[in-house]
This record gives structure tokens, C-alpha cells and sequence, in this order.
């Protein structure tokens, strides 16, 4: 017999292979570190281990690229998949902090140089050199989004189209940009830019690290309670069991990587935090990919409802 030709609609298509895409971005992404964690050499079969203390130290490695890129194309999927449920809401939160992730790197700590980069004292730092970088691109985040946010508005303004959860959504845009902005330019404020925050969190990325791993657990735990959309297609009683495993999971996940960072100096050589980032990410990935096939063949899922 012939194969049947997909009756999807284009609108269907694109949903499904967006959501494909960023289980991808995530693959790519531990991929990148992978192997830069394993250090192959121009010798034949010349390999080394060389964990960094966290997925965000890849940022001064030549894993940089696919880290940045990865972050920002997750963003934009998120934020394509926008739709009207709490979940989607959070996503598009979600959204809104992965930039930063990549764009404010986090601080090498001064016992453990990255890549032959250190720090003149004692604290954590982000070197001189990339300072410039990072200012450029919190002025980029703060200039581009705040526009968008108003186009966005105005263009909802003259449809007469009222967006479930807009609202929400763009307060904590606004702030988040102008809070940035902020931080990084106003004279007083960003003198320690980006270790604005004392003595907890330490920085502006392990402060924005932690809002978006922790909406990121927060998808799977609403979803592990049942449906949320009543147009969706209800889960089987094998992806209603992977769901709760991966909220579950998430939930120990999440306290192992605050207390990871807590004690990180405590652990020393131990890279906990690098291991627990690439546990919670691989989890979503799992529930993303499952929940992608739950809805694979919905004609009217949340985000191009």
C-alpha cells in the first residue's frame, strides 16, 4: 500500500515541528558541551575530561556559539508557541529570561580559571574583556524587547484582540528590561555590574538561571495534574506516568542544583551544578518530547488556536 499523505494543516505543521525544534536546541546545546567537556586533542584517540563547575562556563569556551545561539532559538520557539493556557503563559515568562542566561555570563570563580581566563581577586568575575559585550548586548535585550512589547500592544489595540495573559506577560517584560538596563548603565547602580545583588543570589545570571529552570519545572508539575486545555488530546495512562516522573524528578532536581550553588565552594572539583543543569534540561526535553506526540495530531492546539 501507498502511504498516506499528511492531511495536516500548515498551522498544525508548524506547531509540530516547532516544538520538535526545540527539543533539538536542547540536544545541541549538551551536545556542544559534551564535546568541549571531553578534550580531543590533534593526537589519534587523545581525549581528556575537563568538566567546567556549570553549562554556563561553556560560554568561555569555543562552545560559546552553539550556548548563545541555543538559548536564543529556544526563545524564539517558546515565544512562537505562545498560546492561552497557564502553561504557555509560563513559557512565554520562560521566554522572556533565556536570553539572559546567555547574554550576562556567569563568574569565574578566582581558584579555577576557564579557558586560561582569571580573575585579579579573590571573588568571582566576569573578565574585563567580555564586559563590553555583555553591556551591548542588556541594551540590545532592553531596546528590543520593550519595542516589541509596544507593538505588540498596538497592534492589539487596533484589531480590538484581548490576549489571555498578554498583560502578565508584558509587565514582567518591561521590568525585566528596564530592571536590566538599569543595573548595567545607571552610574552607582552598576558598579558591580553584572554581581549587582549581595549576598543572595550572587548575580544577575544566577539570578535569572534560576527563575527560568524554575518555570521550567513548573510546566511539567501543572501538566502532571491532569489536562489544562479542554481542546487537547488527554494523555495515555503511559504519558499521565511520565509527566508525574518528571515532575517529580524536577522538583528533586531543582533543591539539588540551589544547594549545589549554595555550597558550590564546599564541593570544590565536584561539578554538581553542571551535572544537576544538564539533568533538569534533559527532563524537559523528555516531557516536551512525549507531550509533542499527546498533541501530534490535535487540529487546534493552544498555540495557533
Amino acid at each position: 500500500m501507498a502511504p498516506a499523505l499528511d492531511s495536516a494543516t500548515t498551522a498544525q505543521k508548524t506547531h509540530r515541528y516547532l516544538r520538535l525544534s526545540l527539543v533539538f536546541v536542547v540536544f545541541a546545546l549538551l551536545v556542544s558541551v559534551a564535546i568541549e567537556t571531553v578534550v580531543v586533542s590533534w593526537e589519534p584517540l587523545a581525549f581528556g575530561w575537563e568538566p567546567l563547575p556549570s553549562i554556563s562556563h561553556y560560554f568561555y569556551t569555543p562552545a560559546r556559539n552553539v550556548f548563545v545561539g541555543a538559548l536564543i532559538a529556544a526563545s524564539l520557539a517558546l515565544l512562537a508557541l505562545s498560546g492561552r493556557n497557564r502553561a504557555t503563559i509560563l513559557l512565554d515568562i520562560a521566554a522572556l529570561f533565556a536570553p539572559l542566561i546567555a547574554l550576562v555570563p556567569t563568574g569565574i570563580d578566582a581558584e579555577h580559571p576557564v579557558d586560561g581566563l582569571n580573575c585579579p581577586g579573590a571573588h568571582e568575575c566576569v573578565p574585563a574583556v567580555y564586559l563590553d559585550d555583555v553591556r551591548a548586548g542588556v541594551a540590545t535585550y532592553a531596546v528590543v524587547v520593550i519595542t516589541v512589547v509596544v507593538t505588540l500592544a498596538v497592534i492589539r489595540a487596533k484589531r480590538g484582540i484581548t490576549t489571555p495573559g498578554a498583560g502578565v506577560v508584558s509587565i514582567i517584560a518591561i521590568t525585566t528590561a528596564v530592571v536590566m538596563a538599569g543595573l548595567a548603565f545607571i552610574p552607582g547602580l552598576n558598579t558591580d555590574f553584572p554581581f549587582n545583588f549581595w549576598p543572595y543570589p550572587p548575580s544577575i545570571h544566577f539570578a535569572v538561571t534560576l527563575i527560568f529552570f524554575g518555570i521550567f519545572a513548573a510546566v511539567p508539575i501543572l501538566h502532571s495534574r491532569g489536562p489544562i486545555d479542554e481542546t487537547e488530546t488527554p494523555p495515555t495512562a503511559r504519558q499521565r506516568a511520565v509527566y508525574r516522573w518528571v515532575a517529580g524528578l524536577m522538583i528533586a532536581d531543582l533543591l539539588l542544583l540551589l544547594a549545589a550553588f549554595v555550597f558550590r565552594e564546599q564541593l570544590g572539583d565536584i561539578p554538581l551544578v553542571l551535572l544537576g543543569e544538564a539533568v533538569a534540561l534533559s527532563l524537559f526535553a523528555w516531557f516536551w518530547w512525549v507531550q509533542t506526540f499527546q498533541r501530534w495530531d490535535d487540529a487546534n492546539p493552544p498555540s495557533v488556536r
